[in-house]
């Protein structure tokens, strides 16, 4: 969901092309109703000046990927690598001579939870959201829940 909140984002901010990148057939194909200008998977050849890249998932393959792929003066900003992981390999030469910015961002102020919720509300007639969400069900179903379930939309609201 932090991918296509991504795309939805900066296609709001006018970005000149939005990329998707993800192993997932059925996630990149979402990723074009959410703003997504083009969609790719990490081992897709033409991956190469990317001006701005969020890496998402947290993954040491998707960040080296982005790192191998940022423009000269490109910047990747880190914001799914919250758990420890496998160390990322990057030729520090690379950076250098690509004037490149790496940076992490982590957690947020109660602002950016109104700014989320307004931009939910203002992109929700262009964006699908409600695809994303089960309606809610009610607090008896919570057991029903947490048992493995055969697809369907990835979150499910609980009303209690």
């Amino acid at each position: 969901m932090l991918g296509l909140t991504a795309a939805a984002l900066a296609s709001e901010a006018d970005a000149d092309e939005v990329i998707i990148i993800d192993p997932d057939t059925d996630r990149r194909q979402s990723a074009l109703a959410f703003g997504a200008t083009r969609v790719a998977s990490p081992t897709d050849a033409g991956l190469a000046e990317i001006d701005v890249a969020f890496e998402l998932s947290g993954a040491a393959t998707a960040v080296e990927c982005l790192l191998g792929a940022l423009a000269i003066g490109g910047r990747l900003v880190l914001a799914g690598s919250v758990s420890p992981g496998p160390r990322v390999a990057f030729d520090p030469e690379q950076l250098v001579r690509r004037w490149a910015t790496v940076t992490g961002v982590h957690n947020y102020e109660p602002r950016h939870l109104q700014q989320a919720i307004d931009f939910l509300h203002r992109t929700s007639a262009v964006r699908p959201w409600a695809s994303l969400v089960a309606d809610p069900l009610p607090l008896e179903a919570l057991n029903e829940l947490l048992v493995a379930r055969d697809g369907g939309p990835p979150r499910t609201a609980v009303k209690p």
